[in-house]
């Protein structure tokens, strides 16, 4: 179950932010591959059991601070009995973190997700004081969407940018082999072709066409999408495809085929083989409305 999720909204009208409370029942679970274009930090409020990501088990309890990349496999294979399990997430879009405002770039905070060295561990060193500044600052965030006090939003990002600074500063978790310095206007460029593609999600998209929008070559554009955002562009549409899917399946009665040409897919072999690879799910298994 989910419940009290927030969320602040790009001007192309696509969530750059979201944070919830997720509840699962205890129990083994069957691990399932899922993909998302955004970064993720992810609370323990209660409960304990096992994390799996890629080829490594973490063990979860009360106050561990888990963090993921974007397209980075992770799933909760086991809730142990013991407790009931509450998680804080915030979910994020790299670009929420990259786009410049008032000539401060941020642009260099990518790495604590794209510049990893060999120490790097998707949960936060337990013994290390920083951790417990960071699930305070994370407390701080979801108090600021609950109270909605003047420039809330403001205050989120600020909180978001320091709890990323923190982790800089505090764990030896960065490496020093990327240059992400970021030119203004190239960042610009690469914000207003991400919005032209997330009001045109369901058209017939050409890389061409997104590249032009960032006045950028093809090629050039697709290593800069890949660089500040950590996937392709196509993974990206594709992935923000079957999200809107998803969300028709849960709200709607509209067919299989109806669901696929209305987001972008030009056959349900296609949505179905795409579909499967994002959510590790069919579109069957949603739950349609009663």
């Amino acid at each position: 179950m989910i419940f009290k999720e927030n969320s602040i909204i790009s001007n192309g009208n696509r969530v750059l932010l979201k944070i919830y409370h997720s509840q699962v029942s205890a129990g083994r679970r069957v691990f399932r591959e899922h993909h998302h274009t955004a970064f993720e930090i992810a609370l323990f409020l209660s409960g304990s059991g096992a994390y799996t990501v890629q080829n490594k088990k973490y063990h979860f309890r009360k106050n561990d601070i888990f963090l993921f990349s974007t397209n980075e496999i992770h799933c909760i294979t086991e809730i142990e009995p013991f407790a009931p399990l509450d998680i804080l997430n915030v979910h994020f879009e790299p670009r929420f973190i990259w786009a410049k405002e008032d000539g401060i770039s941020n642009v260099g905070l990518l790495r604590v997700f794209f510049d990893r060295n060999q120490n790097f561990e998707n949960r936060l060193a337990r013994e290390n004081p920083a951790t417990d500044r960071i699930r305070g600052l994370l407390l701080a965030i979801e108090d600021e969407f609950s109270q909605k006090r003047p420039e809330y939003e403001n205050m989120v990002k600020t909180f978001l940018l320091q709890l990323l600074i923190e982790i800089i500063r505090d764990f030896d978790y960065v490496g020093s082999g990327k240059n992400y310095s970021g030119q203004n206007e190239k960042l610009q460029n690469l914000n207003r072709a991400m919005e032209y593609i997330d009001r045109n999600i369901n058209q017939d998209l050409s890389l061409a066409g997104i590249a032009g929008m960032a006045n950028l070559s093809k090629a050039y554009f697709s290593n800069q999408f890949k660089k500040y955002n950590g996937l392709s562009p196509w993974e990206y549409i594709t992935i923000r495809r079957v999200e809107q899917a998803v969300e028709l399946l849960r709200t709607t009665d509209l067919t299989k085929l109806e669901i696929a040409t209305r987001c972008g897919f030009n056959n349900t072999a296609n949505f179905y083989k795409a579909f499967k690879k994002i959510t590790g799910r069919t579109p069957s298994d949603i739950t349609p409305p009663a």
